[in-house]
């Protein structure tokens, strides 16, 4: 199995990719939400972690009914365009609009590594194109976080 890494300048050349399946690593902080639902928006909402959803047989149980094909709503701050705008031009102009789910398959997700201190998740991802893997992120929080309270 080859693998590519794309960063800098060198990210100009994923439109040539986008066709094909991805293996993406992600960290996932739990606790924070973000209107970009990645590290880089502003914090919108923090609350306490409940270190059970940190134990290794919960989160590789949750991660599990994520593999398939599913359903998937992509991130408000994405390029998808609604009515020929970019959807990150509405969230940018504080507009909500109507985001269709869409449909995605997850091949694999590996747990690699959880660390309670930091409250986060290390992943990696097998997945088709088109998965919003801040999405999944976000998903798999929730996820974590309905199966204690």
């Amino acid at each position: 199995m080859s693998f590519l890494c794309l960063y800098g300048k060198g990210t100009k050349v994923s439109k040539y990719l986008i066709e094909h399946d991805k293996i993406y690593e992600a960290v996932i902080k739990l606790g924070i939400r973000t209107e970009t639902e990645d590290r880089e928006g502003k914090i919108l909402e923090e609350k306490e972690v409940d270190l059970k959803n940190l134990e290794e047989e919960k989160v590789k149980k949750v991660l599990k009914t994520f593999i398939g094909k599913g359903e998937q709503i992509p991130p408000m701050y994405s390029a998808i365009k609604v009515n020929g705008k970019k959807l990150y031009e509405y969230a940018r102009d504080g507009k909500q609009i109507e985001i269709k789910s869409r449909e995605i398959e997850i091949y694999s997700i590996d747990l690699q590594k959880i660390e309670k201190q930091e409250k986060t998740i290390t992943i990696k991802v097998h997945t088709s194109k088109g998965t919003y893997i801040r999405s999944l992120c976000r998903d798999i929080a929730l996820k974590l976080r309905r199966n204690t309270e």
